[in-house]
């Protein structure tokens, strides 16, 4: 689970880097961009890529976050003994 917790972790920061540099470069963050967007629309659409990806890089670090969550409870856990058991 510490690997997976890790991978999953390298992966979605790693998406979210790509993301969030390929958002900047077709000027996403601005406001130009939102303002002329329903003129655009068409052309904008293609654009916008890089939110899927962001979304997916954000959805995979979160759920390795939580495998390494799981893995540091079950260490102590067993380290420690169970407080119920």
């Amino acid at each position: 689970m510490l690997i997976w917790g890790l991978g999953l972790c390298l992966a979605g920061l790693t998406l979210l880097r790509i993301a969030l540099r390929q958002a900047r470069r077709v000027a996403l963050f601005s406001s130009a961009f939102w303002g002329t967007f329903p003129e655009f629309a068409r052309y904008r659409l293609r654009r916008l890529w890089p939110a899927p990806l962001g979304l997916a890089g954000v959805i995979l670090l979160i759920w390795g976050l939580v495998l390494l969550f799981q893995w540091l409870l079950g260490y102590y856990a067993s380290r420690l003994g169970h407080p119920i058991g």
